[in-house]
């Protein structure tokens, strides 16, 4: 019994090796356009072997789909993708939109249109200090970017925003004080009724005030003695970018006792 067992297990090995055989040339002569595909698979066997190699290899058939279904989904989502996105437009600066600005207007519409001045404040030494230590090295960033002395620009910001005490920096941001205008797409802040700029920080206000003014004509000739300050001085108080009582001589005031004319460089 046990020589005839073995037999059989031979005889079922060369028959599995045989319709092997034939199957994978038939598959070959298919591939290669010699047979069609219902003779090359026409073998009684085959729905069985098929079976048996899908029992086996099920998980990873099944991984199969899954891959190309995904490649499916997120090409259809690419392709939706291209067909919505708008044109690429040109970049504008973030805070200001000069084109639209009228010329005639005053960036804070003060004098013109008469605006009140306001009076600034003591401040004492400590809050001073800390306040200029605070934004030397932005004023110094901003030169380098835009070419107002670096000592003018911490002036100004020292003085509009009454040393950081001021109600427009402590609840917009705003440190230069500066108002609303035609062309401000940005957030607003009415502040005893009048209508300020906001920021989300301070150092974008400051970068706010170089934007809009370094497209001004006065500012680009005032490049040209780029370290004269008090020419600087002078020209922002007459362009009317501080509505502060005496703002130049606050301004000359805080530069000359604390030296800020050293962070102009040589």
């Amino acid at each position: 019994m046990f020589v005839a067992s073995n037999n059989n297990g031979r005889e079922n090995r060369r028959e599995n090796n045989r319709f092997r055989t034939h199957f994978l040339k038939n598959h070959i002569a298919w591939r290669r356009g010699i047979l069609p595909f219902h003779a090359a698979t026409s073998d009684k066997n085959a729905p069985a072997m098929i079976q048996e190699f899908v029992k086996k290899r099920w998980f990873s058939l099944a991984l199969l789909l899954l891959l190309l279904a995904a490649i499916l989904r997120k090409n259809i989502r690419f392709q939706s993708d291209d067909v919505s996105r708008p044109p690429a437009t040109e970049i504008r600066e973030k805070y200001t939109d000069a084109s639209s600005a009228p010329k005639a207007t005053a960036l804070l519409n003060v004098g013109d249109h008469g605006a009140t001045t306001v009076r600034f404040p003591e401040v004492d030494e400590a809050a001073t200090v800390a306040f200029l230590k605070r934004f030397a090295q932005v004023a110094v960033t901003e030169q380098e970017k835009f070419g107002m002395p670096a000592s003018v620009l911490l002036a100004a910001a020292y003085v509009n925003s009454f040393g950081g005490g001021r109600a427009c920096a402590v609840q917009a941001n705003n440190y230069l004080a500066t108002r609303c205008s035609a062309g401000w797409n940005g957030p607003e802040a009415n502040i005893s009724g009048t209508c300020f700029r906001q920021y989300e920080t301070a150092w974008e206000s400051i970068r706010d005030f170089g934007a809009v003014h370094s497209r001004k004509d006065w500012y680009k000739a005032l490049k040209q003695d780029a370290k004269d300050w008090k020419k600087w001085v002078q020209a922002l108080v007459a362009h009317r970018v501080s509505d502060v009582e005496n703002a130049e001589a606050e301004m000359v005031r805080v530069i000359e006792e604390y030296r800020l004319f050293e962070l102009d460089g040589e």
